[in-house]
């Protein structure tokens, strides 16, 4: 990163081939998930992703918080003309099609938007619900806009869409428990970190400290259970559409997996999926909601 949240953009590249390039690029944990997904939903998601790229860029930018606001300021005007059917540049030229195609409220985005402006105030939180709002909009608004280009079969749906991003961001604050506080955030609530009596400024290089495991262990049961929630929005989408968010269910648990495997040994090292595990968690999560228990 940082300084350029927006991507090299080619004049010659079609609003769609942008969003599948910034997708293809950047989007590590999710590409393999997209790709089982008929053409024109491949098309839809990936303008979805882009855009949350987009604000998660300029969020996490190196920039001073003054530019960010107004970069976000301008990503929000942007947005509101998008809806206007007057969309501006490749990425809301793709996310207008989508949102025109697939009937995507304003408010997801909208939503979105007001999750990464939480990170431009917000270092820490006190209570688990308080991250919760952040967890719903940073990431389980994410789902809800997809599920609208999945299709599905009933409105429960969209609780286990939000329920999978839960799980999903906590996933993500666990991975990068590490690398957020060097970066003078904590997103572990205070009350865990009270009841489990861990301070990480004490925290040993390796991170295998008794209290920082246990306290690793809570967070991870919490993420299972909202893992668990998700994974039965499943059944309420058809078969092809259900390999995106099984193969994202699949990443994300096996990476879940793999840090608690090593002893939380994550302090110093952000755990990783090889491709070949993406691709072979991708595919079994997917084989398995089709053949549900």
């Amino acid at each position: 990163m940082k300084n350029r949240p927006e991507g090299v953009i080619h004049q010659d590249e079609t609003p769609k081939e942008y969003c599948k390039k910034i997708t293809k690029e950047r989007a590590k944990n999710f590409y393999w998930a997209i790709i089982l997904l008929p053409k024109e939903k491949r098309s839809a998601v990936y303008s979805i992703y882009t855009f949350a790229r987009r604000c998660d860029d300029i969020a996490d930018s190196n920039w001073e918080v003054s530019r960010k606001k107004d970069r976000l300021h301008e990503v929000r005007e942007n947005l509101d003309r998008l809806y206007r059917k007057n969309p501006r540049g490749k990425l809301y030229e793709a996310l207008s099609t989508t949102v025109e195609n697939y009937s995507i409220p304003q408010t997801y985005f909208d939503q979105l938007i007001r999750g990464v402006e939480m990170d431009l105030v917000n270092h820490s939180y006190s209570t688990f619900d308080d991250l919760k709002v952040y967890c719903f909009r940073v990431a389980s608004v994410v789902g809800l806009s997809l599920i609208e280009v999945f299709g599905y079969s009933d409105s429960i749906a969209k609780k286990y869409a939000i329920d999978l991003g839960i799980g999903m961001q906590l996933t993500n604050i666990i991975r990068d428990v590490a690398e957020d506080y060097r970066r003078d955030r904590i997103y572990i609530p205070e009350e865990d970190l009270e009841e489990f009596n861990c301070d990480f400024s004490e925290i040993h290089s390796s991170g295998t400290d008794p209290q920082f495991k246990n306290l690793m262990d809570y967070q991870a049961n919490r993420a299972r259970d909202y893992f668990n929630s998700g994974k039965e929005l499943f059944s309420y989408l058809s078969p092809r559409s259900r390999a995106c968010p099984a193969g994202l269910y699949g990443v994300y648990s096996t990476l879940l997996d793999k840090m608690e495997n090593s002893g939380w040994n994550i302090w110093d090292q952000r755990a990783e999926l090889s491709t070949l595990k993406k691709i072979s968690a991708v595919l079994s999560q997917w084989l398995t909601s089709l053949n549900p228990q």
